[in-house]
């Protein structure tokens, strides 16, 4: 499941909670989280308060927030909910984190094969799904919640293909 703030991610986690399964929620890895154009805030941040909460937050070392990067309006948000920090800190649920190219490719890939658009939100929780398959038995099952719809992410995706020299 993607995670910006938590909130959908959290509804979705809720009904597995009590149960034996592995939970991975995936934060944007923006440009990379070796530099500081990411939202990874659990994989990246530190402790701090945010809205009244303790959670982890991008933020400098005075505490001032730091603005986060995400190719997705959805996952750049600086902080993460507390339910998401209690469960990181937990071991309940493990957090990693996608990158925008990662998050395009996973888009690309569902869009040609199955002729589903995603919004780049939901590509990022698909790009670790796809890889994390990989290891899995036959017998196992993956669920992928696909939070949203690409519609709304045309104009970004086509911002994407002009600088790669991908359309007219």
């Amino acid at each position: 499941m993607p995670v910006g703030g938590g909130s959908n991610a959290i509804g979705m986690y809720r009904a597995f909670l009590d149960e034996e399964v592995d939970i991975i929620g995936v934060e944007a890895a923006g440009k990379g989280i070796d530099t500081p154009l990411h939202a990874a805030t659990i994989t990246k941040g530190t402790k701090g308060v945010i809205h009244g909460s303790l959670t982890y937050l991008i933020q400098d070392e005075f505490g001032q927030i730091i603005e986060p990067y995400s190719i997705s309006a959805g996952l750049d948000y600086p902080g993460i909910g507390p339910e998401h920090a209690y469960l990181h800190a937990s071991g309940r649920v493990q957090y990693v984190s996608a990158t925008d190219q990662e998050a395009l490719d996973a888009l690309k890939l569902l869009t040609e094969k199955e002729g589903i658009l995603p919004a780049i939100e939901t590509a990022h929780a698909l790009a670790k799904a796809f890889e994390v398959s990989k290891t899995m038995n036959e017998d196992e099952i993956v669920l992928v919640c696909l939070s949203g719809r690409g519609d709304k992410d045309v104009h970004t995706l086509m911002n994407v293909l002009e600088s790669e020299g991908k359309t007219k």
